[in-house]
């Protein structure tokens, strides 16, 4: 075997060209789909960091209560359940968060503007690291920021985003109105004072306010202790699923728990409106009810619901997956020319080494032998060209991932203004396993030939 091995590199180094060629054109496929794979990951990590700090976490437990009117209020007003539940999962968790939501209609001057405000507290949440700030109060800096928030000036803080204060035409340090209803259904004004802008994604459909949740729930009616969404944050992103099952389990061993949401099920209807499952999702995490204005069935006590950034980022999920679909195809477009490449290249090197061939089976060699020199030195090529291509998405992904683009309409896509690239091992080890088979095999066939070539005719070739 040793022999097989040093013979099939000293052919390789005998036709430097040739390999350079072949190695090339497989470097070049593999820093592609590598860039493309480590691209759409690392988007996919960004969107839901980018995500969660909007709407304040990767888990959210809500519930509803039905009055004894018969409406529906979206609230949690003894969280001992909610809780219980989370003991199981508590190694998992980073933080946990409550949060009031409400549909304002806000007053400035003589404009007007629709915005959904959440509710927050300043001296625990760190969502401000993670949304970029385009105007503040004071020097404009988060930190300045934060102590505004944390002091006797958050109670009526509010900050909305840039798009919206636009609209109102307000500057920071103004203030002005917020009509909503209660939880009752009753309406009430709150006055609010904006301290900072920040960039939202009204592309994505997204646009969040900020306000004290202490200010807001007197406002929602709410009493002390009461709220409408437990927020959670995990550790690592990829345990959401686990957790949100463990959660949703334990809370419907003892209470009423909404279905969750049906990924089987298509997104959107022929009419192109969102899901059954879907529009719960969204309102449960939006702050309104399950069910609109009509309760099909009255229930007692609290119904829980739990939605994750995943079920809120199905559409992301499907447009990566749309794009690894393509950067595969085209790897394999890649692969299939350079496979057809190395055939050819494989028959003109038999022909070439036909005496040669002929020579190392007078001597004793098997047929065995002959056909693994050639499968090695397709082997070896493909591997080099896969470490070469490797190598270049590194620095590639290096360079790239150094380029500024600061709070720019794209950064729900950046990690603190820069694209990120997350390189996922099984995905490169797939990739490898199929380049590295492909490649011998496009050598098996000259390979086999060669090695049934006869000894004597062989050596009686000449070209």
């Amino acid at each position: 075997m040793s022999n097989v091995l040093k013979i099939s590199l000293r052919n390789l180094s005998r036709q430097k060209k040739r390999s350079f060629l072949l190695g090339g054109a497989i470097a070049f496929g593999v820093l592609i789909i590598t860039l493309l794979n480590s691209f759409t990951a690392g988007i996919t990590d960004n969107v839901k960091e980018n995500f969660s700090g909007i709407f304040g976490g990767h888990i959210f437990v809500s519930g509803s209560v039905v009055t004894s009117s018969g409406k529906v209020v979206t609230v949690i007003r003894n969280d001992a359940l909610v809780e219980k539940a989370l003991e199981p999962v508590k190694g998992y968790i980073r933080s946990v968060h409550k949060r009031s939501k409400v549909m304002a209609e806000l007053i400035f001057a003589s404009r007007t503007f629709i915005q959904r405000i959440d509710g927050v507290d300043w001296n625990e949440e760190g969502f401000l690291d993670s949304i970029p700030i385009v105007s503040g109060k004071l020097s404009g800096t988060v930190g300045d920021l934060k102590a505004t928030l944390k002091g006797k000036g958050g109670r009526q803080a509010i900050i909305l985003p840039v798009s919206t204060a636009e609209r109102l035409g307000i500057q920071v340090g103004e203030s002005l109105l917020a009509r909503f209803s209660t939880v009752t259904g009753q309406r009430n004004v709150g006055e609010f004072v904006l301290v900072a802008t920040v960039r939202d994604q009204e592309t994505f459909g997204i646009s969040n306010g900020f306000a004290n949740i202490e200010y807001l729930n007197e406002l929602l009616g709410l009493s002390d202790g009461e709220y409408q969404s437990l927020n959670i944050y995990l550790k690592n992103m990829e345990d959401i699923d686990f957790v949100a099952a463990s959660i949703y389990r334990k809370l419907k061993s003892e209470a009423l728990v909404e279905p969750r949401l049906n990924m089987d099920e298509p997104a959107a209807g022929k009419d192109g409106e969102p899901s059954p499952s879907r529009r719960r999702a969204m309102a449960s995490l939006m702050g309104g009810s399950f069910f609109g204005n009509s309760v099909p069935e009255p229930w007692k006590g609290t119904k829980y619901s739990v939605v994750t950034l995943n079920d809120l980022l199905s559409s992301v999920k499907d447009m990566v997956k749309v794009l690894n679909t393509v950067g595969f195809v085209i790897f394999m477009i890649l692969l299939g020319i350079t496979m057809v490449g190395i055939t050819n290249s494989f028959r003109m090197t038999i022909r070439e080494r036909t005496r040669e061939i002929g020579t190392m089976r007078a001597i004793g060699m098997q047929r065995r032998g002959v056909r693994n020199i050639l499968l090695m030195e397709a082997f070896f090529i493909a591997l080099t060209g896969a470490l070469i291509g490797l190598l270049l998405a590194g620095v590639a992904m290096l360079i790239l991932g150094s380029i500024p683009f600061g709070s720019s309409f794209l950064w729900i896509f950046l990690h603190k203004g820069k694209i990120t690239f997350s390189l996922v091992p099984l995905d490169v080890a797939i990739n490898l396993a199929v380049l590295l088979l492909l490649s011998m095999l496009a050598a098996w066939g000259p390979a086999r030939k060669a090695s049934r070539l006869e000894p004597a005719e062989a050596l009686r070739t000449e070209f």
